[in-house]
């Protein structure tokens, strides 16, 4: 999930430089530049929006996991308790 927002970023910066490069030292960039930036920065949004989503979910499972693990130990204790009496 770090890996999503440094591609994110890697993407933006890269962007950047290929835009200086390109269009060398004009005092304004030209339309397909400001396009090309525009979808650099929605890409970045975006992969910011799925990593918070993703993260979101992440601590929803680790709720369930955790909720579950609960559930089973009180499940094998309750066996255990009824193994016993059965054995007596």
């Amino acid at each position: 999930m770090a890996n999503l927002t440094k591609l994110a970023r890697f993407l933006l910066i890269g962007s950047f430089i290929a835009m200086a490069g390109v269009s060398g030292c004009t005092k304004k960039p030209s339309q397909d530049e400001l396009t090309k930036l525009d979808e650099a920065k929605q890409a970045a949004e975006s992969a910011e929006k799925k990593l918070t989503e993703l993260k979101q979910e992440r601590v929803q499972l680790e709720a369930t996991l955790q909720s579950k693990q609960t559930e089973l130990k009180q499940n094998e204790d309750e066996r255990d308790d009824l193994k016993k009496k059965d054995g007596n």
